[in-house]
């Protein structure tokens, strides 16, 4: 086969970019020119050379499919507390479905891309802010996916109240690596730049007003500020735990449980108030202080958490006057002559704010001033103190127990523990014989006889002593001791009569009134006996009547005559004793007529009786 060297065309390489018009273009040339040829000469044999075509497509940036937004809203109403994330998430689309990179930057400049080391590494160089702050850069993420991005805010630079934000999708093309030169600043104002930090509250000092009483207020203080100010100051709340167990996730005490908390909004120094239960023990009870902010922002170190006690002051105990009872109510009546008549019960309550039981378990109320006297002499006089004692009319506890021996005992199950403010007492006590009578017999008819009593607490803390309001009576007592065993007239002869009334017999008052006494006798004989009256002989038994009695040693028949059968008053007007040891005393004398008809002489022997008997009240 002859080739045509003549025709023969010769082709020259060329590199570089052609659009697709160019290259129809030529394959057309080509053809008109092998079919000019063919048919214009004769063709034996055909013989083309080639020429190799080159392209470089350029790499295209990510295009957006969905706008960078702020994953959550981080604004002035909802900032994002320091210490926590800003997240951007964004959905774009990439030529070649390379992955792309999502970028967050402080200012509006396009970031820088840079490029893979090749189509084997790609995603593995993210781009750059230029300039400004970098807030974050995602990992690299497959076309037509959601990238997502965050950084973690802190208290200091670069992060300010509020910071402006740019986002921007970008690849790493080993060739050209490309960034969209559209950014997006979010789509609506909750997802939208700049981002806002909510910083923390400062609080440098946590203190309160006690020692306060149970049922008063204790106030606790703090020494607080904010430093935010975009948007409004934010209003700061203090929070007053019994534990240092504040939670942030539930924005309230833990376990232990709340004291206090802020109900006044206020931008600076928060206090809380609180208002300590009626009962309450003495102590110190601990008390942890947290300054939170509205946006539920705590604040670290300073006085954060720290525990500023507050101390619950002790108080005495009271008395409540309806809960005294002397002798259960009922009148007293003394029973012992010359003594003490035992066994009175006394019961009372004694009441205390820091309750019956103290902080170590014990008994919170330990003592008790009382005070039992006849009303008119009042708790001045009748201190409680043993110096007021007087067994007429008062009888304190303070007196020595030889003395006046007040027993009482608290219960030992009444105390029902911390929340209990109460504790029962019953108490026995004695009276002396002289204590003063108030029924209506008496000139102390005015009065009755009262308790005051007051309570002593486990800190010598001594309550104002109360007054009960059911006083009784103290019943009028009588009581005569004859200190004269035998009456003696002497030896007289039949028709004779002691001329006076000489003999004496004395009574002792052992009873608390004045007194005077009523008298009878037997008949007088040789052979009496108690229980065996004499007979009724003239010749051997001296009739009662033959026995005059007086107040004086009057004449023989000035007297009273006695009688056996009726008991006859003779007004000694004897004085109320008031001493215990030296009772007053009263005198009787006594005259006896010997009938003539009496012919069996010897020893005569009677029984002569003595009573005691109040005397007129003006007599005492």
């Amino acid at each position: 086969m002859l080739y045509n060297k003549v025709e023969k065309f010769n082709y020259l390489e060329t590199a570089g970019k052609i659009t697709i018009a160019a290259a129809v273009s030529g394959v057309l040339i080509f053809a008109f020119v092998f079919l000019f040829n063919a048919g214009k000469t004769e063709l034996l044999k055909v013989e083309a050379q080639t020429a190799t075509t080159t392209l470089t497509v350029l790499n295209t940036p990510p295009i957006w499919i969905d706008f960078a937004v702020e994953e959550f809203e981080s604004s002035t109403s909802t900032p994002t507390n320091s210490g926590r994330q800003v997240s951007w998430t964004a959905r774009a689309d990439n030529s070649g479905n390379a992955p792309y990179f999502l970028i967050i930057c402080s200012g509006s400049a396009t970031p820088t891309p840079n490029a893979a080391a090749s189509l084997g590494t790609l995603g593995t160089e993210p781009p750059e802010c230029v300039g400004g702050v970098q807030w974050g850069v995602s990992t690299a993420t497959a076309a037509l996916a959601q990238a997502r991005v965050a950084t973690t805010t802190s208290e200091v630079a670069p992060f300010a109240e509020s910071n402006n934000w740019y986002g921007w999708v970008c690849d790493d093309d080993p060739v050209n690596p490309r960034c969209n030169d559209v950014s997006s600043q979010g789509t609506n104002a909750t997802n939208s730049s700049p981002f806002h930090v909510n910083f923390r509250p400062s609080f440098t000092s946590f203190y309160n007003n006690s020692p306060a009483n149970p049922g008063a207020v204790v106030t606790f203080f703090s020494t607080s500020t904010d430093p935010d100010v975009v948007g409004g100051e934010d209003v700061l709340t203090l929070h007053v735990c019994n534990a240092n167990d504040y939670s942030t996730t539930t924005a309230s005490c833990g376990i232990g449980g709340t004291i206090a908390t802020t109900t006044v909004p206020v931008t600076a120094n928060a206090t809380a108030a609180f208002t300590l239960p009626s009962v309450i023990q003495d102590d110190t009870f601990d008390a942890y202080g947290f300054i939170v902010d509205n946006h539920g922002h705590t604040a670290v170190g300073g006085s954060q958490g720290e525990n500023d006690g507050f101390v619950v002051s002790n108080v005495a105990p009271t008395v409540a006057a309806g809960s005294i009872s002397v002798n259960g109510g009922l009148n007293i009546s003394l029973t012992v002559e010359a003594g003490e008549t035992l066994n009175f019960p006394l019961a009372f309550e004694t009441s205390d704010a820091n309750s019956c039981e103290n902080a170590l378990g014990g008994d919170e109320m330990v003592g008790y001033v009382v005070s039992l006297y006849r009303s008119s002499i009042g708790t001045s006089t009748c201190s409680g103190l043993a110096g007021s004692y007087n067994p007429n009319n008062c009888y304190p506890s303070g007196a020595p127990s030889n003395v006046w021996n007040l027993s009482c005992t608290a219960s030992t199950t009444s105390c029902g523990g911390p929340s209990d403010p109460t504790q029962l007492w019953s108490c026995t006590f004695p009276l002396w014989f002289v204590a003063e009578p108030t029924d209506v017999i008496s000139p102390f008819a005015a009065d009755d006889w009262v308790a005051a009593i007051a309570g002593i607490d486990d800190n010598n803390a001594t309550g104002t002593r109360t007054v009960g309001s059911s006083p009784v009576t103290l019943l009028s007592f009588p009581a005569i001791d004859l200190i004269t065993g035998e009456i003696p007239y002497g030896s007289l002869e039949p028709g004779d009569n002691t001329g006076t009334l000489d003999a004496t017999t004395t009574v002792l008052s052992v009873g608390n009134t004045g007194l005077n006494q009523e008298l009878e006798g037997e008949a007088m004989c040789p052979g009496f006996a108690v229980g065996s009256p004499c007979a009724n002989s003239a010749s051997s038994t001296i009739p009662d009547y033959q026995q005059e009695f007086g107040t004086s040693s009057v004449a023989y028949g000035s007297g009273y005559n006695l009688s056996s059968t009726t008991q006859q008053l003779l007004e000694l007007k004897v004085p109320k004793t008031t001493a215990t040891s030296s009772p007053n005393s009263g005198v009787t004398y006594w005259g006896i007529e010997v009938p003539i008809a009496i012919t069996v002489a010897g020893a005569y022997t009677g029984l002569n009786t003595f009573y005691a008997v109040t005397s007129s009240s003006t007599d005492w």
